[in-house]
């Protein structure tokens, strides 16, 4: 029986921590929503001005910088079909305007900054710093393959295929602490989209397979729709890391759980770190 009490009562101590964590997640959003925090709180954003163009299908042509420049050409108009139209402005303005919206439901006060050099330094549940280092407008093709099993014959089939990709590719500069000649911790993330090909076997003569199917084609307004994602999850991954960075703070260690924040609702759920495997988060580049 002792030993039952024991593990009573360490559940019950378990259950206290959880709900004291929970309880700092909270408290700290309520604090915004409810317009009580301190005038030092802050975000300041500095955002991206340019956009980098990559064909990433370019580098997997053998030997391509080695062509013609005609022959270069043929083979740049061949394999870029988005972008050559993508407008940079309206990608920018997509990525940026909705980085901001998202912020701004949290309740901080946001502070855009022109120059990046002006940015100050974050501090601690006090200044918290995003830069924007650089966004690229990848483009990309994927090859894939359909195949078909026909049990009667014991026969495989299979049609090859290309797909076009596109990838919004960011990276940050999140809550820098650090002076000029310390290494800074840069985060990345991308935000993919690859088209989709739907097609069906009809039939099958003389041991070939006949069919039909599509792709449904990527264009530039997916790429903005692209764009438009990533300055939303952006915004709301990091809202996420001050509330998980400021319920490390106060407890002094690592929490029981993974807080994720709803902006609609303006709560916070909790989630097993045990269990916890978020692929929206940005990834730490080793430096």
């Amino acid at each position: 029986m002792k030993h039952i009490g024991f593990l009573f009562m360490g559940i019950a101590l378990c259950i206290t921590a959880c709900t004291s964590e929970k309880e700092l997640a909270n408290k700290f959003v309520e604090k915004f929503s409810m317009k009580s925090y301190n005038p030092t709180e802050k975000i300041y954003v500095s955002l991206p001005t340019s956009v980098i163009h990559t064909n990433q299908t370019l580098n997997q042509i053998e030997n391509f910088l080695e062509l013609d420049y005609d022959i270069q050409d043929s083979v740049i108009a061949a394999h870029t079909t988005i972008l050559n139209t993508l407008d940079d402005k309206i990608f920018l303005q997509q990525f940026n305007d909705n980085l901001l919206y998202h912020l701004k439901r949290f309740g901080i006060p946001i502070v855009v900054v022109a120059d990046p050099k002006d940015m100050p330094k974050a501090v601690a549940n006090k200044i918290y710093t995003l830069q924007i280092l650089q966004i690229e407008a990848e483009e990309f093709e994927k090859k894939s393959r359909s195949d078909f099993e026909d049990n009667t014959n014991n026969m495989y089939y299979y049609y090859d295929y290309d797909l076009k990709g596109f990838s919004t590719n960011v990276w940050y500069l999140i809550n820098d602490t650090t002076s000029a000649a310390d290494k800074k911790d840069v985060y990345f993330k991308n935000f993919e989209t690859i088209e989709q090909f739907e097609g069906t076997i009809n039939t099958i003569k003389n041991n070939v397979a006949h069919g039909k199917g599509k792709i449904n084609k990527l264009t530039v307004n997916d790429a903005y729709s692209e764009a438009y994602k990533a300055g939303a999850i952006t915004a709301d991954k990091f809202c996420e890391m001050i509330i998980n960075d400021f319920v490390k703070s106060m407890i002094k260690g690592l929490p029981s759980y993974y807080y994720y924040y709803n902006p609609v609702s303006k709560t916070v759920t909790p989630y097993d770190y045990q269990y916890y495997k978020d692929t929206d988060s940005f990834i730490k580049i080793e430096q």
